[in-house]
């Protein structure tokens, strides 16, 4: 089933499909390196995927794949939506790292956006893919992947991150492009606490914004369902549409339970999206090992426990 036809868009905490409201999870993926064509997407009951874009300057939008600066092969964004279009999935497009004209990438993660060398450029580039997926209401852009410092040093503040979020944002929907916009929180995308202070002059100034956070330390570690479970509702009461769009069970500080957080995910009907979807069992966040099937190697089964939060 093809969704190029739907229309997504927010209403309050809700996200709409055609005007009703989705219940729909998925994975983070890297189709940009090569196009999965596997059914495998289909057998796991995977909506929504959200594309790691790690070389924003090079990558292509249309066309043919093409060998960049690092020496790799970038397949063309609009071949990936179109893959994912026919199988009804919606495409999130997130650049995770910019290459610079010598090959050098930097990763986005913890920086803040409007201080980097390369801001500019990077809006052109933003822009350039605003324009080609105007008007594909299944294709949703963000802004940047997981910025500022996860403890909020660098020089980070709450004001900070609204002129970083409004600037970019302006920067898209000058465009023309009206589809929904990602907005990352802070700390490193794990925070809500700028949305809360600050989201509500986002969503005033802009339709069809909703905020992306990141499940890992700040939501798995000495929390438990009724904590979880007040910081969703604290979100639901401020009326933000909020995507989970990363969950992992290993970061920095190690392995992580994520029971408590899924099962509060699927009682809120938030989505939410695995890291990651990649075929590789000594990856401990890889959904699958080598042969496709659930990955549970050393990992609190966490392959197994995501088909499952997927395919109930």
């Amino acid at each position: 089933m093809s969704s190029q036809n739907s229309i997504y868009t927010t209403d309050g905490a809700q996200i709409l499909k055609d005007g009703n409201a989705i219940d729909q999870n998925g994975v983070n993926a890297l189709n940009t390196f090569g196009i999965d064509n596997s059914s495998l997407m289909q057998d796991w009951n995977i909506k929504i995927v959200r594309e790691f874009i790690g070389n924003l300057r090079e990558e292509p939008v249309t066309g043919n794949a093409v060998r960049d600066s690092k020496n790799q092969w970038l397949h063309p964004l609009q071949q990936i939506v179109e893959t994912h279009r026919q199988q009804g999935r919606v495409t999130i497009l997130c650049p995770f790292g910019w290459v610079d004209t010598d090959g050098n990438q930097q990763l986005l993660t913890g920086l803040n956006p409007s201080e980097q060398l390369f801001f500019e450029a990077y809006k052109e580039r933003m822009q350039a893919i605003a324009n080609q997926f105007k008007g594909q209401s299944d294709v949703w852009l963000e802004l940047w992947n997981e910025p500022y410092a996860f403890d909020d040093s660098n020089g980070y503040t709450h004001e900070m991150w609204l002129k970083d979020q409004l600037e970019m944002i302006q920067n898209i929907r000058e465009t023309g492009f009206d589809n929904i916009i990602l907005v990352p929180g802070n700390s490193q995308g794990q925070s809500e606490d700028a949305i809360l202070v600050y989201g509500d002059q986002i969503t005033t100034a802009y339709d069809n914004i909703v905020f992306d956070l990141h499940a890992y330390e700040n939501w798995l570690i000495n929390t438990n369902e009724t904590t979880i479970q007040n910081r969703f509702v604290k979100l639901k009461n401020a009326n933000f549409p909020i995507i989970f769009g990363e969950i992992g069970v290993i970061n920095t500080s190690g392995l992580m339970q994520v029971q408590d957080f899924l099962k509060v995910a699927n009682r809120a009907k938030i989505p939410t999206l695995g890291w990651l979807w990649k075929k590789d069992q000594n990856d401990q966040n890889a959904l699958m090992d080598g042969q496709g099937n659930p990955n549970d190697l050393n990992n609190n089964s966490w392959g197994t426990t995501f088909f499952n939060f997927l395919t109930d």
